[in-house]
């Protein structure tokens, strides 16, 4: 009985969470995020200003809020490396699965890219926190090179960049779309271009010296 209350009370805090974020969301579309306070948020919600803040510390939260836990997903499917793989494989694998997931949870991750996109105080945030994306990204392609030099360092951190910014461009043409388009499939496309174009090479080459 004592955990059949628990586990009552764990799916009361869901329902909850879930309401909250479900009216935030109509409420961004409707009136804009701006606009939107806090109070007509829990409102809608049926629940106090109080209780809003024991969910969610801020009222931007209810747009990032799951941020972490994709990004340390994705930093556990780019540590998974198989033999013979080059330095862009785990990348390209965890950049692929990200995408599937978020095809998974298509409705929201449009609605939620779309608030983003019409405030610039939430795209600024946003841009921030692809940091945090580069950074994974960097790591995992230098997890290729034993001992890295500075050059392979900057290198990495190059790459990340360039390869988060296949990601958001898919993503991007993606939701411009309304998501009627595969976005695993644009994800797919975009890298194999990427791959195509550029040699991932970390280290440079030790010039030939002819005797």
């Amino acid at each position: 009985a004592k955990v059949s209350m628990v586990a009552l009370r764990e799916r009361k805090k869901d329902q909850t969470r879930e309401a909250l974020a479900r009216a935030a969301f109509n409420l961004f579309e409707t009136k804009g995020y701006e606009a939107t306070t806090v109070a007509e948020i829990a409102r809608a919600a049926n629940v106090s200003r109080r209780t809003f803040f024991r969910y969610y510390a801020t009222k931007d939260a209810l747009l990032f809020v799951d941020n972490s836990d994709h990004l340390e997903r994705f930093r556990e499917l780019l540590a998974l490396r198989q033999v013979g793989d080059t330095a862009f494989g785990p990348v390209r694998r965890a950049c692929i699965a990200l995408a599937e997931s978020y095809m998974s949870d298509h409705d929201q991750v449009i609605a939620r890219a779309r608030i983003i996109e019409s405030s610039p105080a939430l795209s600024k945030q946003e841009r921030q926190q692809d940091l945090g994306w580069e950074q994974a990204i960097a790591e995992a392609l230098l997890d290729s090179v034993r001992e890295p030099s500075d050059v392979a360092r900057r290198r990495g951190r190059l790459l990340a960049g360039a390869i988060w910014g296949v990601m958001r461009a898919s993503m991007e043409e993606w939701t411009r779309d309304s998501g009627r388009r595969d976005l695993v499939w644009l994800t797919r496309e975009a890298l194999s271009l990427f791959d195509s174009a550029v040699t991932l090479e970390l280290e440079p080459r030790t010039p030939r010296v002819d005797n």
